[in-house]
Parts: structure tokens; sequence; C-alpha cells
């Protein structure tokens, strides 16, 4: 049986972690949007401003202690990049990175977000859709090294083996 690995959820304000964090968990509720550090079974979802203002990234650093793995979120077509360069370093855990898509999915908008991950420290990365249905086409991310695609590939990219 894959039991889920502890982890903090770190995105923007408009990433829309929460969604991703329900499609993992089986999606049974509607998760909040998280105006505080809200936990739902072994995630641990921060706000947006956590990230996006400095003055709160020690609450990142201060959250991240319970966790095993750190989860940065980077939703395509954001208007900013919310991670500085060597952000893993400041967390001292393991850090996935995950980059969700819409509807338009262009290569360059997914090779530019995994680029900007890689340079935040993340080494394993997967690419979610945001919409029901998961990743179709594929072909344009499988040219793409030691990056996964889909909601099964994340869930075992975080599962821990009993």
């Amino acid at each position: 049986m894959d039991t889920l690995r502890s982890t903090l959820w770190v995105g923007s304000t408009y990433s829309h972690v929460e969604t991703v964090v329900q499609r993992l968990l089986g999606g049974k509720k509607t998760l909040p949007w998280p105006m505080a550090v809200y936990r739902e079974g072994n995630c641990v979802l921060t706000p947006g401003e956590y990230i996006e203002n400095p003055w709160y990234f020690s609450a990142l650093l201060v959250s991240s202690y319970d966790v095993d793995t750190v989860v940065l979120v980077y939703r395509i077509g954001e208007p900013f990049n919310p991670y500085p360069p060597a952000t893993a370093g400041a967390f001292n855990r393991n850090l996935v990175g995950v980059v969700i898509t819409n509807d338009v999915l262009e290569t360059s908008q997914i090779g530019e977000s995994i680029r900007l991950l890689r340079l935040a420290g993340a080494n394993d990365i997967c690419i979610v859709a945001d919409t029901a249905q998961d990743i179709v086409d594929t072909n344009f991310i499988e040219d793409i090294p030691m990056v996964t695609y889909g909601y099964e590939a994340l869930k075992e990219m975080l599962s821990v083996k009993v």
C-alpha cells in the first residue's frame, strides 16, 4: 500500500495548490484556499503570500520542520517567478517541483517553467493538468529528460512504500 510522505506545498497565490492536493488525495472533499497554514492528511498547505512576501519566508522555513518533502508549485502563465535561485538550500529537505498546465500546452512555456524550478533546486519535476482530465498528449513532454507527467506519477513520486 502506498501512502503519501508528509509534504509542504508552496505556491504563489494564483497557483491553486489546493486543487493539486485535492486531486492527489482522491478529490473526496473540496479543500479551502489556504489563508493560513492548513494541514490535510500528510499535506501542509501554505498561503501564497508566504513565498511572495520576503517577510513571511521564515514562516515557510518553520513550517518545513515537520515534513519530509517540500513541493514547489508553478502555474504556467504566472506573471512572475516566485522562487529565487537556490531556494532548496534554505529548506534542507527533498524538493519536488510541480508544473500546472492549463488547456493551452506550449512547449516553450513548459521548458521555461522547468528551468525556473531547476534553478530553485527541484531535482524531481512533474507536470500535471488543472482540468478534470489528465494530460493526454504527452509527446512534447516525453522529449524533456527527467520530467514525469500526470497525477499518478506525482503520487508515485511522493509516496512511501509500506
